[in-house]
């Protein structure tokens, strides 16, 4: 039995070493790459420039001013079945990082502005709504389908362009990670 408890804490120590070598080197690495981005004409480049207001009467821009370090736009509709998980995910993401520099805007391309902001109420947004029935703002990102989310990166490039938040989520970490992303101030 004693023969037992030492191998046993033997064991123990040296998988102690080992462990915290492996934590040590995950805590060094920080969010990793990039997630894949979907192939789109401006992924990499320069993000087309706008500001408008939200339905909530806000300013909205792209680049952003101020603090802002990152900036998520999702292209919705009230309509659009796929955007019933994509709201509440990004509104959890922007709720999370709003401190960090992180703004959500979603840019919906519904008809009226009363369809946009009910549906936005009801999926739990609590980021900016910006209406665009003429796709003006849709036109100039390329957008073809819905939901497509675009990430911003603080000196106006777009760092990422998918379907999916999770991988919106992951891009966001990455860029925030990064030094390069310092907020944008509005005298530049």
């Amino acid at each position: 039995m004693t023969h037992e408890r030492s191998r046993g804490a033997a064991t123990r120590g040296a998988l102690g070493p080992a462990a915290a070598l492996l934590l040590l080197g995950c805590v060094a690495c920080g969010p990793g790459p990039l997630p894949s981005s979907m192939s789109h004409p401006l992924a990499g480049g320069a993000a087309p420039e706008f500001e408008t207001e939200s339905t909530a009467e806000a300013y909205v821009a792209v680049p952003g001013a101020g603090r802002t370090r990152v900036t998520v736009l999702d292209f919705w509709a009230s309509w659009c079945a796929a955007c019933d998980q994509t709201i509440p995910a990004l509104d959890v993401l922007f709720r999370d990082h709003k401190g960090d520099g992180v703004m959500v805007v979603g840019i919906s391309i519904d008809a009226t502005e009363g369809a946009a902001e009910a549906r936005a109420r009801e999926l739990g947004a609590s980021f900016p709504i910006v209406n665009d029935p003429y796709q003006r703002i849709a036109g100039s990102y390329g957008v073809a389908q819905i939901p497509l989310t675009f990430v911003i990166d603080g000196a106006g490039r777009i760092r990422w362009v998918g379907r999916d938040p999770g991988s919106a989520r992951r891009a966001v970490d990455v860029v925030l990670s990064e030094g390069a992303s310092r907020p944008r101030d509005v005298f530049e």
